[in-house]
């Protein structure tokens, strides 16, 4: 997890790189007004985001900037892979932000009938490890969802096998292995492999013909190779999906993915105000730094069904991020204002191009402050 950092000193540091040498020590980052023009919020991008790349040793960085529902612009700076410029139709590794798609594709079987929220998973799929354990019978993709299945995040840290490391719906705790399990159970349901109930229900619908779960024709000389600073990072593309990491898209593709969720009728209006719900106030995530003030914090905030969301009482972001050993990730979606932004980038220092970035161009001081408090020293 993202250590907390004095906030005036992380944003100073990460956001007046053009300034000369003595300004740096005293200026301080502000965002983009909500008001900005678009060709401010470029002009602003085109500045900062190659000298972010320089300063944190990131290859690439791909933006989507949505606003008033509607997508405005896409930027990308540096190179996919050595000798290739990031453009439009680079493919990213975007790590954990298959959770969110993956459980799109849950909900919408769900609002078909294939199964429910109350569903026991154990009804369609099981796992061998846990088969004989009884509270395998009681996980569900609410839980699932919700990240209350009682399991690790993955297997390898049991030993490689599958265990409960608390009872279901007694904790939050984050899991892909939960995912994993999800997927498969609702494409037993649903009697179709997931990723071609991917392709059915979001990426055709969308026009995100780039994207998959795992290689397609679509992927030679797209794909962004993950980077860190002397470790061989594997370009990681899968033969068979995953629910919970490594799909590949591109930024425009996933804001199309975006703007089906919160956009569009695509559920019924009450299994999408359950997503948007938060079930359990996350205990493991700090409200605010101790050294700030109130002001910019979310009066509560936890899963709902696929995203991270924060109240701040006037309105609701949705938010996931995602991060492998040479990718970070993030997309976030402010209900009120209709406005999201995506930030892929592949280095394994990306959060600090990503978070100035959505800090700037999201323009409420509060989120923007919030989420720069996540940037590690």
């Amino acid at each position: 997890m993202m250590k907390r950092v004095n906030i005036r000193a992380a944003l100073a540091a990460t956001c007046v790189i053009a300034a000369p040498a003595a300004a740096q020590e005293t200026a301080e980052y502000t965002p983009l007004a909500v008001e900005a023009k678009n060709e401010e919020r470029i002009a602003w991008l085109d500045a900062t985001a190659p000298l972010l790349l320089a300063r944190h040793d990131v290859p690439s960085v791909g933006i989507a900037f949505i606003d008033n529902g509607e997508l405005q612009f896409t930027r990308h700076y540096g190179y996919q892979q050595w000798g290739y410029p990031a453009n439009g139709e680079t493919l990213y590794n975007i790590a954990s932000m298959t959770k969110p798609v993956s459980a799109e594709i849950v909900l919408r079987l769900i609002d078909r009938g294939d199964l429910a929220l109350g569903t026991p998973l154990v009804d369609h799929h099981v796992e061998e490890d846990v088969a004989d354990d009884p509270r395998a019978a009681q996980l569900t993709p609410e839980l699932v969802m919700h990240h209350r299945t009682g399991f690790p995040n993955w297997r390898y840290e049991t030993d490689d096998v599958l265990q409960f490391i608390h009872d279901p719906d007694t904790k939050t705790g984050y899991s892909g292995e939960g995912y994993e399990w999800m997927a498969h159970a609702a494409a037993a349901a649903a009697g179709e492999d997931f990723e071609t109930l991917a392709r059915e229900l979001i990426f055709d619908p969308a026009g995100m013909r780039f994207s998959g779960y795992t290689r397609n024709r679509f992927f030679p000389y797209r794909t962004a190779f993950p980077y860190k600073a002397g470790e061989a990072v594997y370009n990681m593309v899968r033969e068979e999906f995953s629910a919970s990491d490594d799909m590949r898209t591109t930024t425009s593709e996933y804001a199309a993915f975006m703007l089906q969720v919160f956009e569009q009728d695509t559920l019924s209006p009450e299994l999408r105000e359950r997503q948007r719900t938060i079930a359990h106030f996350d205990q493991g995530h700090p409200r605010c730094p101790e050294d700030s003030t109130e002001a910019f914090c979310p009066e509560n905030m936890g899963w709902g069904l696929g995203w991270y969301v924060y109240d701040y009482g006037d309105r609701k972001i949705m938010e996931h991020s995602g991060g492998d050993q040479g990718e970070r990730t993030i997309g976030v979606y402010d209900l009120a204002a209709r406005r999201g932004i995506i930030v892929f980038t592949n280095g394994a220092e990306g959060h600090h191009v990503m978070l100035p970035i959505l800090a700037a161009l999201h323009g409420d001081p509060r989120f923007a402050e919030f989420q720069m408090t996540r940037i590690e020293e």
